[in-house]
């Protein structure tokens, strides 16, 4: 998985990128693998956190939303705060992601920490089909020392207003990765991705 990626950049959008390079910049800072949740300033987070989604693994491995910011409500048409991740997916897209996950920890061992990048597709509520982009990173949590996950997902076209995303189909493109070694030389900015031009006509 690792060691076999197309190590050309994949990311999308800017702003994925500007959420790993906040990540990989606290863990520098603080000289640890994985960063503490207040090791990540507030004031940097701030122009990620509509988009932003934080996770727990349950006892039974499946993840589940302690935060889904308003931007991605907005997005799905609700708030999955309290849901379990796989809620909005398919019954495809369910069984890809299980499938993904367990070909991770068998290269590289239960205890190993990921990294999850994926791009998906979506249908939205005017029958459409939209992409996203998801970067999924560990944390550790202060208070019990756990390690959960916080996401940046992000549409990569412009959604209509009242328009929401209805059913997700099974991610087109997805990187596991270990998290606790280098920052991978495919986790850069796509020069060649429409979404540059899209959000370029946002600004």
């Amino acid at each position: 998985m690792g060691a076999h990626q197309d190590q050309n950049p994949a990311l999308q959008s800017p702003k994925t990128v500007g959420f790993a390079d906040l990540w990989y910049r606290a863990r520098t800072v603080v000289k640890t693998t994985i960063p503490l949740k207040t090791d990540m300033p507030l004031m940097e987070l701030a122009p990620f956190m509509a988009n932003l989604a934080m996770l727990k693994h349950e006892p039974d491995g499946r993840a589940r939303y302690t935060l889904f910011g308003t931007g991605l409500a907005a997005a799905f048409g609700q708030d999955l705060t309290g849901q379990y991740a796989e809620t909005p997916m398919n019954e495809e897209a369910r069984a890809k992601l299980e499938a993904v996950i367990g070909a991770f920890y068998e290269e590289h061992g239960r205890d190993a920490l990921f990294g999850r990048w994926t791009l998906s597709k979506a249908r939205t509520s005017s029958g459409r089909l939209i992409e996203f982009e998801n970067l999924a990173l560990p944390y550790r949590e202060e208070n019990d020392d756990s390690i959960r996950y916080i996401a940046y997902a992000i549409a990569l076209t412009t959604l209509d207003f009242g328009e929401g995303m209805v059913e997700r189909f099974p991610d087109t493109a997805t990187r596991m990765f270990n998290a606790e070694t280098d920052r991978p030389d495919w986790l850069q900015q796509d020069p060649a991705s429409a979404a540059l031009i899209v959000e370029a006509n946002v600004a």
